[in-house]
């Protein structure tokens, strides 16, 4: 794993890395002694979609404009949300049983911290541009569909 690029804020941290993303030490990257919850969500990659059988799925991102949506969404929940965030995801290849994209809270009380993380989840799914294709076992692929990033 490689960290392609990063971004701080008041609170947050947020970045893109090659290959699959790190699962262990989430709880450190949101640490804060004013805090007793943490909450955590890990994407990571199951074995069919739509009764098809996958091995992997291969990330394509858009780096700059996936980095500027990462820190703008985590900008937009530290507001509405006490909390401290930490959102990675993954470009490139991630095979069955790794994490594509992590995400960690923390706040002061539960409801907060597990409201970040849902509502980060949902948002960057339609947010970052980010495309991925679907690895199958005898290696042929194909392009899932996403959401449009055009607010029509």
């Amino acid at each position: 794993m490689s960290v392609l690029v990063e971004r701080n804020g008041a609170g947050w941290h947020c970045g893109l890395v090659e290959g699959p993303c790190p699962v262990v030490g989430l709880d450190a990257q949101v640490s804060d002694p004013a805090h007793g919850a943490i909450a955590q969500f890990l994407g990571v990659v199951r074995n069919h979609n739509e009764g098809l059988a996958a091995t992997a799925v291969d990330y394509d991102v858009h780096e700059s404009l996936a980095i500027q949506s990462l820190a703008e969404l985590c900008e937009e929940l530290c507001g509405r949300y006490p909390v401290r965030l930490f959102m990675q995801h993954s470009k490139g290849w991630v095979a069955v049983g790794e994490a594509s994209v992590v995400i960690a809270a923390s706040s002061a009380h539960r409801k907060d911290a597990l409201a970040a993380v849902s509502e980060a989840i949902d948002l960057l799914k339609v947010r970052v541009p980010i495309w991925k294709r679907e690895i199958a076992p005898d290696d042929s692929h194909r392009w899932l569909d996403g959401h449009s990033l055009r607010s029509e």
